[in-house]
């Protein structure tokens, strides 16, 4: 017997004429189909709406998981994300594909803005991609201990004075 499955999933991040985003995250499978709205706020990317919808064979505990999307409404994409989506929407009475959804879509929205910096930067030597980096993050502080990349200890940050951090 043959077993066939097969899963698409679409994140898109819109921005709107009163400058905030809205991203839509889509997931549909063979056995379920999950869409996820949520409206961002920059610039510190508070999540202002979240709705959900879950079709299809939907498991008895995720039945009340797109009510309890609210919760993550006043939430910030950055730092700690990962753990405030856990203990909001993830764990056994949780639901895992909105929690993913809601940190895929984080991830989209990050994407939005650093995306044409990366592309900027793709044609410059490794001290001038250096440069541009640091420069980015003296502009952004809040980058600062956001990633490994941006430690005390990095090389990217050797020689920066940047104070501020999350």
């Amino acid at each position: 017997m043959t077993l066939r499955f097969l899963r698409n999933k679409i994140v898109e991040v819109e921005p709107q004429q009163d400058g905030t985003l809205v991203v839509s995250w889509r997931l549909r499978d063979d056995l379920l189909q999950a869409k996820l709205r949520l409206r961002v706020e920059p610039p510190d990317l508070e999540i202002l709406e979240a709705e959900a919808v879950l079709e299809g064979f939907v498991p008895q505990e995720w039945q009340s998981a797109p009510a309890s999307l609210r919760k993550i409404e006043g939430v910030r994409i950055g730092s700690g994300l990962r753990k405030i989506i856990d203990g909001l929407l993830g764990g056994p009475g949780g639901c895992s594909v909105l929690a993913h959804a809601v940190l895929e879509s984080s991830n989209a929205v990050i994407l939005h803005y650093t995306r044409p910096g990366i592309e900027m930067r793709e044609g410059l030597d490794a001290e001038q991609k250096l440069v541009r980096l640091r420069e980015n993050i003296r502009n952004n502080p809040r980058l600062v201990r956001s990633c490994i990349a941006f430690q005390d200890e990095s090389p990217i940050m050797q020689g920066l004075d940047v104070k501020e951090g999350i």
